[in-house]
């Protein structure tokens, strides 16, 4: 998906209308690009962000609950309540992944490990949990652009059951190569799939190459898009995903009290 920055009417209705394209094809989970409704609007931050019950969650769970359908991607949450104190030097903002089922929010993961200006103006997530999902007893790992170099992030999800992962990236022209490794590395070493999602287009920020794919457990392409903005489609064999599993043990075989 191509991102206006700071324009969060026209990307909400340039995702949905994405998103209509996708299930007309049969899709079922859906995946946007990091923080897809605004993009890194630093200068407007404060106007820009919303809590997980704003508008753009609410229009988000509407679609999914008229065509029954899961998405995830990740936004721009204001801190509120509890979590917000303007006495702590903190930033009252969280880079949020969400996922919507059937037109509820399912689960959120704030992003835990931030990268560049991302430090000035948000939050650290603090929590590292699959989402558990009704359709097909699946549980997703979901995970937000720059916690994709960490290890670590994906490994905790596997630990924790994840069946598949999903990740929402901003990603720009110049790291696209070492993403693209260490999103198919994720893939192989937890032997699990997945979709990795890259925003397309540019802004004043940078050019962004989209290259969005979805992996199997053996880290091999079970499609690919290109640098524009479009709507990728590909299956994952959930049988397929226990058979790769038992022809290895990766996991069982690990020596945590070693490393």
């Amino acid at each position: 998906m191509n991102i206006s920055l700071c324009s969060k009417k026209e990307n909400l209705e340039r995702a949905l209308s994405l998103a209509e394209e996708a299930v007309s094809k049969e899709a079922e989970l859906l995946a946007f690009p990091e923080v897809f409704s605004t993009g890194f609007c630093y200068d407007r931050i404060a106007e820009v962000a919303e809590t997980a019950s704003g508008p753009t969650i609410e229009a988000l769970c509407d679609f999914s609950k008229e065509h029954e359908c899961i998405l995830a991607g990740s936004m721009i949450e204001q801190r509120e309540g509890a979590e917000f104190s303007s006495e702590i030097n903190i930033p009252p903002q969280f880079n949020l992944g969400f996922c919507i089922e059937s037109g509820k929010l399912v689960g959120i993961h704030r992003k835990t490990q931030l990268y560049g200006l991302e430090k000035e103006y948000f939050a650290l997530g603090e929590d590292i949990h699959p989402i558990r999902l009704k359709k097909y007893g699946l549980s997703m790992g979901l995970m937000v652009c720059n916690e994709i170099r960490y290890p670590e992030v994906s490994r905790k999800l596997a630990l924790e059951g994840a069946d598949l992962l999903v990740s929402a990236s901003d990603m720009p022209d110049f790291y696209i190569y070492p993403w693209r490794i260490m999103s198919i590395s994720r893939a192989i070493e937890n032997q699990l799939p997945h979709i990795a999602c890259n925003r397309a287009g540019n802004d004043r920020f940078s050019t962004y190459p989209g290259r969005s794919f979805i992996a199997d457990g053996w880290g091999r392409i079970l499609a690919e898009a290109g640098k524009e903005e479009c709507v990728l489609i590909g299956e994952i064999d959930l049988e397929k995903i226990k058979e790769i599993r038992q022809t290895g043990s990766i996991i069982e075989d690990r020596r945590p009290e070693i490393y």
